[in-house]
């Protein structure tokens, strides 16, 4: 099916890592001021046409290899002196794209930050 070799494709991979932040710019008495953690999950969004040599966008393997350093960076830290900026999910989900970015130019298109399971944010590059 010829079709299948001129489809663009999206596929999504999945990490997870613990931290601690707390944030500066919330009203005074706000929960998230307070020093506080999170099991954090960031899902690392690729999209790209089907290479017929292998029948594949990407590799998994290659986002894990691409996203692996960036979450042990990350993990069991407190992350405000790591990103350099409020660690909101909204600037957390856009160093990682910048961290990853270079690794993955031809295929991320978005990295998405779960602070809790029922809350998210996206970042599309």
């Amino acid at each position: 099916m010829k079709l299948r070799q001129y489809s663009k494709f999206k596929l999504w991979k999945d990490f997870t890592f613990e931290s601690a932040h707390l944030l500066t710019k919330v009203p005074e008495g706000h929960q998230c001021a307070r020093l506080h953690g999170h099991s954090y999950k960031v899902r690392i969004h690729c999209k790209g046409a089907l290479d017929p040599a292998r029948d594949w966008v990407v590799d998994y393997g290659d986002i894990a290899k691409a996203v692996k350093p960036v979450i042990e960076r990350l993990d069991h830290q407190f992350i405000n002196p790591i990103l350099g900026m409020e660690s909101t999910a909204e600037n957390l989900a856009w160093w990682i794209a910048k961290e990853v970015r270079p690794h993955l130019v031809e295929y991320l298109y978005a990295v998405e930050v779960f602070e809790t399971p029922t809350t998210s944010v996206i970042f599309e590059i």
